[in-house]
């Protein structure tokens, strides 16, 4: 029982480590990473241009303004010699937010990029050249006919034993894989990874679906896509940031959205400081000269809900990316199928039926993940409608 209460406590010290290690350490070092390559970080107390991170402009996520989430930044005050707190604040501000950027701007590209099909883009056209290969070495005419001489025999045997439905069904079979087959196999896989493809098709469902819940009418894959990653962008990136920097989301005020866009692409903190003073919003010019221990609290738990954003874009994208190669599992399966298994009577008919129809269910995957990805954005939305951003 010692023993066991030793290890217990271990264990959980080893894990509350892992996790504070996860949560907080690894952020820190990957916004110290981002700060040095892109200079901003104890230097900007001297300039008031900030330049975003550099390092993720290659991923162009940008928010429904159109800014490039790689070019946000915080106004902050930067204190001076005879502040050090401040400045030193202002250091701990700008690591934490380094690192989040970091953090939320993969996540954000990395479910864009699940949903925009480029990954399956780069092996289609390997995969449909393996295909045509197999399908040349296994479809020939003498497999044909061997494979068709063996289902027949399965219908004359049901013919002599009176099972008339069975040979019945077999020769409806037969003729089914013949006619289904010649079309598959003319272009194989083209069905799982063609642009109208099944998978395609589950994704377009999807996304129409998504973007119905989300008041969209646009149909083009291509644009809903985009339309999704602007959506994320502002809920994970663009409101959080306004919320860290000046206590609220400055959106509301349409002015206040140009001012801020605005100081954002002019990469000038001073012009986006005096942007919301401009368009009327006195609270947020005071907090972006005011650097607080408290922002510090408030940017730890942007860390933690950017990692978790991270984790669930992975899982997101996993999904997406496992459904798609299980199609093409499937569909290579299919090929064996079509060229003869098909043809004889028992497993490797069933072989056939299963493949085809788990093709068919990792399309329909591909809709659920994507359906639920349009859920979960117009869930945040909402919320930071109802608390006024």
């Amino acid at each position: 029982m010692r023993w066991s209460a030793v290890s217990r406590r271990r264990w959980w010290a080893v894990w509350s480590a892992v996790v504070f290690v996860v949560l907080f350490v690894v952020p820190i070092a990957v916004g110290a990473v981002a700060t040095a390559q892109t200079g901003s970080g104890t230097g900007a107390a001297t300039d008031t241009t900030a330049g975003g991170n550099a390092g993720l402009s290659w991923m162009n996520v940008r928010d429904s303004s159109g800014v490039q989430v790689s070019n946000y930044f915080l106004v902050l005050d930067y204190g001076s010699l005879f502040r050090p707190g401040t400045t030193a604040i202002s250091l701990v501000l700008n690591l934490e937010f380094a690192g989040w950027t970091v953090i939320v701007t993969t996540a954000i590209w990395l479910i864009g990029w699940a949903l925009s099909f480029k990954w399956l883009n780069v092996v289609a056209a390997p995969l449909r050249g393996t295909a045509e290969a197999l399908t040349g070495q296994i479809a020939t005419p003498l497999m044909l006919v061997a494979a068709a001489t063996i289902g027949a025999f399965f219908v004359a045997y049901f013919v002599v034993r009176g099972f008339y439905t069975r040979a019945t069904m077999q020769v409806v079979t037969m003729l089914l894989v013949a006619i289904i087959g010649t079309l598959f196999l003319a272009e194989p896989l083209g069905e799982v990874l063609g642009p109208e493809g099944w998978l395609a098709q589950g994704r377009n469902v999807g996304l129409s679906v998504a973007a119905g819940l989300n008041g969209k009418s646009d149909t083009d894959p291509t644009m809903l896509v985009e339309t999704m990653q602007t959506g994320l962008a502002d809920n994970y990136a663009r409101k959080p940031l306004q919320i860290w920097n000046f206590g609220h989301a400055v959106d509301g005020n349409p002015t206040c959205r140009s001012m801020w866009s605005a100081g954002i692409n002019s990469g000038n903190e001073d012009r986006l400081r005096n942007g919301m003073k401009a368009c009327g919003d006195g609270a947020a010019y005071e907090a972006a000269g005011h650097a607080t221990a408290g922002q510090i609290g408030a940017g730890l738990m942007l860390l933690i809900s950017g990692v978790v954003v991270l984790i669930f874009a992975l899982y997101m994208g996993l999904r997406i990316i496992t459904a798609g190669f299980q199609a093409v599992y499937h569909g290579f399966m299919a090929i064996f199928g079509f060229a003869a298994g098909g043809f004889i009577y028992g497993p490797t008919q069933t072989f056939l039926i299963r493949n085809v129809v788990d093709a068919f269910i990792a399309a329909g995957r591909m809709t659920i993940f994507t359906v639920f990805l349009g859920v979960y954005q117009l869930f945040m939305s909402d919320l930071f409608q109802q608390f006024g951003g």
